[in-house]
């Protein structure tokens, strides 16, 4: 029977199945592969990745193809939601060989953990460009079996090139206080120091360098930055708002609105997808992530703030809505995310079913419900079209505000939006009759800290005392589920299963989560909770070679070649950063 039957994570457990031997992240396997004198498959994505399912089906439920690679290689399946330090090391190792990255994330390592290929999607034939996964595996296994010598050369290059990359920042060396949340005289005595003033002023034209590369790179006319794919963009988002530029704030309105108004943004329930696969928008890849939906709420209530836009009020509400109706687990944590596929109407999975519409079924949906004389209304508010972007289906979105639809058919902006409520309502109630996407129920820390943090900001800055109240009922619940009785914070809860030790991002997210609550209710107990994360932050995670911060605790049974450093944000704001935010904050 397969070890990753009884696993906490939902990834895992829809690899059980597989004819691949398939073992989970640890010391045994590579302890195997020392033995047995093969290299390791280190497999690598998470349970809403569409070409994750799509790698599966090909190549991993294949029999053949099962047997050839449990006879050449040790095959370790990995959630890089459950190790994100371990999916760092790897993506880091993919990026430097492709010059990008993805999931699924395919790389074989050495006995070492070192690895010497990397790549993502492989299909199961050849394609032009693009060779099959059993051609490439079998030219590596040839290579591990004949050419080792160079093979370990390779991975001691790459391994030395990446410890090179994940080393601290020349001149990032600090020594902060023992206790970092102590005041202390030399602290403000530092406020006059000149080599502080000298290095605000180099910070100071950092930031205008940055703000010029931005320029050169907008998208104007649909947001963010040019290009597709497009995924929001949280790391700028987060920063444009900091900032008291003008061009910043436009630029992070525009991005937000377009999110509110595309098809990547969910009209009849809420949420947002992970990405969208053109510039303007309009065709989101369908997974939901909880680490999305909980960085833009926050995003949203800045802008509304500023600038009093309906549209970014109404996203947050509509945001804190899904979260609530279709992310919430008992006991009241956040599952992790909510799958692209889901089963269509022949039954097979398939990307998008459960959100995407044909002309005729929506036609058919809104007169059935609303009247034959709401069909052309209808079609403009969301967007639809005979033919739609999304594999000739619509995929529907907010095109217009109610203001607009009313001059254009006829009512008042009242009678406008009224008319809309009643065809969601309609759309949404036939939608429910469909299968919807699975949902990965795996809660974890440093998320949950993620959506205390924009619940506690969003909710003091829109003045929605709901969500304030849904950030300490979350802060409680995480505080209970995550701390054991030894004052232990643990990463993963699923059912009764812990087990993996908090990284750095889950006491940084979850302490700077704890400070937002703070200054939205004034209740002391959430600092003093968060002083004691920092503690932590100090005491496991601090370098003491390099200064900074290690994403992952010292553990001697980790066969990971070494301990990373995330300098950058990326899905999820770079953990060093949360860090050091939350030590110099308490």
């Amino acid at each position: 029977m397969s070890e990753l039957r009884e696993a906490g994570s939902p990834y895992l457990r829809q690899h059980a199945s597989d004819p691949v031997a398939w073992r989970a992240w640890g010391a045994a396997p590579f302890a195997d592969a020392e033995r047995r004198d093969l290299p390791v498959l280190v497999s690598i994505g998470y349970a809403a990745c569409h070409w994750c399912h799509v790698m599966q089906r090909e190549s991993f439920r294949d029999p053949e193809t099962a047997a050839w690679l449990n006879e050449r290689f040790i095959a370790v399946k990995v959630d890089r939601e459950e190790h994100p330090d371990v999916d760092a090391y790897y993506m880091t190792a993919l990026q430097a060989l492709r010059g990008q990255g993805g999931w699924p994330l395919t790389a074989v390592t050495d006995t070492q953990g070192r690895p010497f290929f990397a790549g993502t999607y492989l299909p199961p034939n050849d394609r032009p460009g693009m060779p099959s996964f059993r051609r490439v595996m079998d030219s590596v296994s040839d290579a591990w079996r004949e050419r080792r010598a160079l093979v370990l050369e390779d991975a001691e290059r790459l391994h030395a090139h990446l410890e090179g990359g994940m080393a601290a920042p020349p001149g990032s060396r600090w020594d902060p206080p023992a206790t970092p949340h102590a005041q202390t005289d030399a602290a403000s005595e530092a406020d006059a120091d000149p080599a502080l003033d000298a290095v605000a002023t180099e910070l100071r034209d950092a930031e205008r360098e940055a703000l010029q590369a931005c320029q050169a790179r907008i998208d104007e006319t649909h947001g963010g930055m040019s290009g597709a794919p497009k995924f929001p963009p949280h790391g700028l988002l987060r920063w444009w708002s900091r900032l008291d530029d003008a061009d910043a704030r436009r630029w992070r309105d525009r991005a937000l609105t377009s999110l509110a108004h595309g098809g990547i943004a969910d009209p009849l329930a809420g949420g947002v997808a992970r990405y969208a696969v053109d510039e303007a928008w309009r065709v989101p890849h369908f997974e939901k992530m909880l680490s999305d939906n909980v960085q833009l709420l926050p995003r949203w209530a800045e802008a509304w703030r500023d600038g009093n836009d309906p549209t970014h009020l109404a996203a947050v509400r509509s945001t804190f809505a899904w979260l609530e109706a279709e992310m919430r687990l008992p006991g009241g944590l956040y599952a992790t995310a909510l799958d692209a596929d889901s089963p269509g109407a022949d039954g097979r999975s398939e990307e998008g079913a459960f959100y995407a519409w044909t002309a005729n079924a929506f036609d058919e949906a809104v007169r059935d419900a609303v009247g034959d004389d709401a069909v052309a209304f209808a079609r403009d508010a969301y967007g639809v079209s005979d033919v739609g972007p999304f594999e000739g289906r619509n995929v529907l979105r907010r095109t217009a505000s109610d203001a607009e639809l009313a001059a254009r058919h006829g009512r008042t902006p009242d009678g406008a939006a009224e008319a809309r409520e009643r065809i969601r309502t309609a759309l949404a109630a036939v939608r429910a009759e469909r299968t919807r996407p699975a949902r990965d129920d795996k809660a974890l820390c440093g998320l949950q800290g993620l959506a205390i943090l924009g619940l506690a900001r969003a909710g003091r800055l829109c003045g929605e005392d709901a969500m304030i109240q849904r950030a300490r009922e979350l802060a409680r619940a995480t505080l209970d589920r995550f701390l054991d009785a030894d004052g232990r914070l643990w990463r993963r809860a699923f059912g009764d299963r812990v087990g993996i030790a908090a990284r750095l991002e889950d006491h940084a997210a979850l302490g700077t989560g704890l400070l937002e609550l703070h200054r939205a209710d004034g209740d002391p107990a959430w600092a003093r909770a968060a002083e004691r994360r920092a503690d932590a932050v100090m005491r496991d995670f601090a370098d003491p070679d390099q200064g900074g911060f290690l994403s992952a605790p010292a553990d001697p049974d980790d066969p990971l070649p070494l301990r990373p450093r995330a300098l950058l944000d990326g899905a999820l704001p770079a953990d060093t950063v949360t860090a050091a935010e939350l030590v110099f904050a308490v």
